[in-house]
């Protein structure tokens, strides 16, 4: 007999008592007494209430979350490499304590059981191939990425009609503080890609290039730019392909930056052009991007000598050879090309080693910045701290 049926029950027999003018006061006392156990039975079941993750002054950081019958649960974050173990309590949640965290931005997820999960009661995932939640530990003062009492540029959403596709198409664009369509004052650009499963927002939501680029300017440390943050893969519909094999994950990948390379030239930099104020020299030009984006800008870079001279590539994965040097003079005339790796990348490191080797054997001209970073976000934020104030000068 469940709760739910014991007051239906209890109701009816109310009912019929008004009805027949009969008393069923002690039956109905006996019902109550049955449902009562019930009752408690319910209420001991429910989760407990509890809050996840919580930064203490200290930094250090406590996780929890309610899995009661689950057997093992383990922190997966990009805090540290090692997986950490929860620990259970009685009442089915689980908790653990880290740290104190240095100040940074992290992602993290649980796996319970094996099934990889986000925090249900972290309400800032970062949604990319696999659900994770995002997890800010301030510093005393204002981080370059965080927020400060300075003045803040604006993102601008766009659709629209790309010939390429033959459809809509997405941009995310920056523009710094002082920008006005109506000035005469034209800015620089910097083409900035997201990796492979990321969208046009990723580079602002979780990069924050934005506020980087915000307390910069206010540093007056950088050179104003207008951002353009593209949608770096124009042909999302096929991801399938990327995961089916080997080589059709290559023949996508190469189908992609075709198409994204016609798009920029043909769709993107006109809207551009008709749009913002913009310097459209190749000296006022550059493209970078993290990951795939990463690759696509060294490989469209290259491509477009004539429209681009900053190239850079944050942990590309870049094949050998990465290109093929068809005027080996004018890529060294590039004012800057670059590739950012990270040691604790086991994507990209050794890979990004060998195409270094293969630039410097073949006398091209680069930059080769190695940190101790990993393929992750908080890696490529201090890339483009670093990077911002080498453009266009």
């Amino acid at each position: 007999m469940t709760t739910a049926y014991v007051v239906c029950h209890l109701k009816i027999c109310t009912e019929m008592n008004i009805k027949n003018g009969k008393s069923f006061r002690n039956f109905s006392i006996i019902l109550l007494f049955l449902a009562m156990p019930l009752i408690g039975t319910a209420q001991e079941t429910k989760p407990p209430i509890y809050t996840s993750p919580i930064v203490n002054s200290d930094r250090t950081i406590e996780f929890n979350t309610y899995a009661p019958k689950a057997e093992n649960v383990l922190l997966i974050s990009t805090i540290q490499p090692e997986r950490i173990p929860l620990v259970k309590a009685e009442n089915g949640l689980w908790s653990v304590t880290i740290g104190p965290v240095a100040p940074e931005i992290y992602h993290y997820q649980f796996d319970i059981d094996g099934a990889k999960v986000t925090d249900i009661k972290n309400q800032s995932p970062y949604p990319w191939l696999e659900g994770k939640s995002e997890l800010i530990v301030p510093g005393s003062s204002a981080l370059l990425h965080e927020v400060s009492d300075v003045p803040h540029g604006t993102l601008h959403d766009h659709i629209y009609h790309s010939k390429t596709i033959d459809g809509p198409n997405r941009v995310r664009i920056y523009t710094p503080p002082n920008y006005n369509p109506l000035d005469a004052k034209q800015y620089p650009v910097l083409f900035l890609l997201h990796g492979f499963g990321e969208k046009v927002s990723f580079w602002s939501d979780f990069g924050k290039i934005n506020l980087i680029t915000d307390n910069l300017i206010a540093q007056d440390k950088i050179i104003e730019p207008i951002i353009v943050m593209p949608k770096g893969d124009p042909l999302e519909a096929e991801y399938y392909k990327f995961f089916s094999s080997q080589a059709a994950g290559n023949a996508w990948m190469e189908k992609n930056i075709d198409v994204l390379d016609k798009e920029l030239r043909d769709d993107l930099l006109p809207f551009l052009k008709s749009h913002y104020k913009v310097k459209t020299e190749k000296q006022d030009m550059a493209i970078c991007g993290s990951s795939m984006g990463g690759f696509h800008a060294v490989i469209l870079g290259i491509r477009n000598l004539d429209k681009f001279s900053w190239i850079v590539g944050l942990s590309t994965g870049l094949n050998i050879p990465p290109f093929n040097i068809v005027d080996k003079e004018q890529i060294n005339g590039l004012k800057l090309l670059q590739l950012n790796t990270s040691k604790k990348d086991t994507w990209g490191f050794g890979q990004s080693n060998k195409v270094h080797d293969w630039l410097t054997n073949n006398s091209i001209k680069h930059n080769y910045i190695v940190s101790d970073g990993g393929h992750e976000w908080d890696t490529w934020r201090k890339d483009m701290i670093l990077l911002l104030p080498k453009l266009f000068r």
